[in-house]
């Protein structure tokens, strides 16, 4: 997915909050917005928001001397995640479609996330929408059929807190297919609140997955920094389960079957997708 012009003014008000979070003062935000503007205006439109979107934390990270600004923020949300976990398992177990209360819980989780600029905070809401909503594109009826004939499924994480959904979709999963390789991908290096192997570890979602590094260290797929055993999983694995926007706008036009798992989080994409923000998607992207 390309990104717009609509975009520009987001990865200004992203680097504003990066640099706030980070303890900077004013003069050396505004550094950080001078330099941002000086790449910008360079920028070829064709390249999907999360590899600009690296280059914003880049900067950030540079000025701010911090490689993980947001880490006191990620631990935060997976402590808020962890204590609804009994909660979302009482969704579970309760519910007469296992896997598709998973699902719903899995993109409700992916409201946590510092990267995209939107007005949806208030999780507990999410959550219930999430699982009471109709929703617009909801494709489970394909990945229940799908499942049973699949030895493999890779994950693909997002944000640190959305782990803890993740590890009650994994759950689900390995409860039902008990032999079922499941993999969980994650970040290489820390970039906004995205979750890394010690964020998936502290969710203990290495309890029902193999906790994997993409290779990449931008909020999103980036095929030029892949690893080669995330490279062989993505070409290999029978199904892919890919969470949250970053990962959609990096994927959304590779040549390979795989399903969306998200909460629209911005105009750009919720236009992208005919949808409202704030719509749960689970939308299988099928190669003709």
């Amino acid at each position: 997915m390309r990104s717009y012009i609509d975009c520009i003014p987001c990865f200004f008000y992203q680097a504003i909050r990066a640099g706030r979070i980070a303890g900077l003062s004013e003069q050396k935000i505004l550094h950080i917005l001078s330099r941002l503007g000086e790449n910008i205006k360079d920028i070829d439109m064709a390249t999907p928001p999360p590899e600009i979107g690296s280059l914003v934390y880049s900067i950030v990270n540079e000025v701010s001397g911090e490689t993980d600004p947001y880490y006191d923020i990620k631990q935060k949300h997976i402590k808020l995640a962890l204590s609804l976990y009994p909660r979302l398992l009482d969704y579970v177990n309760v519910s007469a479609n296992k896997l598709d209360m998973a699902l719903r819980i899995s993109s409700a989780g992916n409201i946590i996330d510092l990267g995209a600029q939107s007005e949806i905070r208030n999780i507990e809401r999410v959550l219930h929408d999430a699982i009471n909503m109709e929703h617009r594109i909801w494709h489970s009826d394909i990945l229940s059929e799908k499942l049973p004939a699949a030895n493999s499924v890779l994950i693909i994480g997002d944000n640190a807190g959305e782990t803890v959904f993740d590890k009650v979709l994994s759950s689900v999963i390995r409860n039902i297919y008990p032999e079922m390789k499941i993999y969980y991908a994650v970040r290489e290096s820390p970039i906004i609140n995205d979750a890394t192997r010690e964020d998936a570890y502290k969710s203990g979602i290495d309890e029902f997955a193999e906790i994997i590094s993409t290779g990449c260290s931008a909020p999103g797929i980036l095929f030029t920094q892949i690893s080669k055993l995330f490279a062989n999983l993505f070409e290999k694995c029978d199904i892919i389960i890919s969470k949250g926007q970053g990962n959609y706008e990096t994927l959304n036009d590779v040549d390979r079957d795989i399903f969306f798992l998200l909460t629209v989080k911005c105009e750009i994409v919720a236009r992208h997708l005919n949808l409202p923000v704030g719509a749960s998607v689970l939308y299988y992207s099928e190669v003709n």
